[in-house]
């Protein structure tokens, strides 16, 4: 009782409702005694947490030693040449999962952009749906996270319409997870890369996600910047990469049709390979087939 907070009087009046005779005044020495003897024990306790207020510390974890890890989609602006190049060379250096990090449709029907340039939602919502359908007959487990651009539809409805949900409308396949995080764990060999869509974007390729291995202590494999490189944390101990875009930049309307001073955007992929990274890009393709025909 005293630990749900109730004072000496209480307590009192809860002992003479169940027939206990005690005083107030032997009450309050007990309490007093005990006190002394233990303090920790005899106060009142603050109650747990609610149901609504669940830990956020499940992100979906992929346990797979060769994997790919793709990013930026943006159905249905996405480069089907890229994908399908990448896929297949994942495949042929034998990964058998895939993540998907983040913003696997653009929801240009939701934007100024794509209202501008008369983008239909079913059109995204197809397309979407089988980019994800040929990923999951080509890998034994995929993984889709979650990115800013998942979060367009669930925003307008005022969250109506929740981002799991709205991100399962392209899912029917049994080997996809989807996670509302926006990251993800894989465990390569026993070394564990963080695959992230992180809420920070910069002009400087491989800051974000090495501030992010220098904050969380493990390899970092990130997209939404839209760059492409691969560098060391200030330890010197973990990866920070920027996996590059699956989209096709000059289908991006804003891009294409709006000049900026950021980077040009930087078309890429990135493998694990027993536990080593190995990024793709399109500049490395020629190279990239002849390593694969030499294996």
């Amino acid at each position: 009782m005293v630990r749900a907070g109730l004072d000496s009087a209480e307590i009192t009046e809860r002992f003479a409702e169940r027939g206990i005779k005690r005083t107030q005044k032997a009450i309050q020495r007990k309490r007093e005694r005990e006190t002394r003897k233990d303090p920790m024990g005899w106060h009142a306790m603050v109650a747990p947490a609610p149901k609504c207020a669940p830990r956020f510390d499940q992100p979906a974890v992929l346990v797979a030693d060769r994997a790919l890890t793709i990013f930026d989609i943006h159905a249905p602006f996405h480069d089907a040449e890229w994908i399908n190049w990448v896929v297949g060379t994942a495949l042929r250096f034998g990964c058998t999962a895939c993540v998907i990090g983040g913003d696997l449709v653009d929801f240009a029907a939701f934007s100024k952009w794509g209202r501008q340039e008369r983008v239909e939602a079913e059109d995204e919502i197809r397309t979407a749906r089988q980019i994800i359908n040929a990923l999951a007959r080509s890998f034994d487990q995929v993984v889709y996270g979650a990115g800013n651009h998942e979060m367009r539809l669930p925003r307008i409805t005022g969250n109506l319409l929740e981002l799991r949900d709205a991100m399962e409308m392209f899912v029917n396949a049994a080997n996809v997870t989807v996670s509302d995080y926006h990251y993800s764990i894989l465990v390569s060999a026993g070394v564990e890369y963080q695959v992230e869509h992180p809420k920070n974007a910069s002009s400087i390729a491989t800051r974000v996600p090495t501030k992010l291995a220098e904050k969380y202590h493990r390899h970092i494999i990130a997209g939404h910047g839209h760059l492409w490189g691969q560098a060391r944390d200030v330890s010197g101990e973990y990866w920070g990469i920027d996996a590059g875009i699956c989209a096709d930049p000059m289908r991006l309307a804003y891009n294409a049709k709006t000049h900026n001073t950021r980077p040009m955007m930087n078309q890429g992929a990135a493998m694990v390979l027993d536990g080593i990274p190995m990024l793709l890009e399109p500049a490395k393709r020629a190279l990239v087939d002849r390593l694969e025909w030499a294996a």
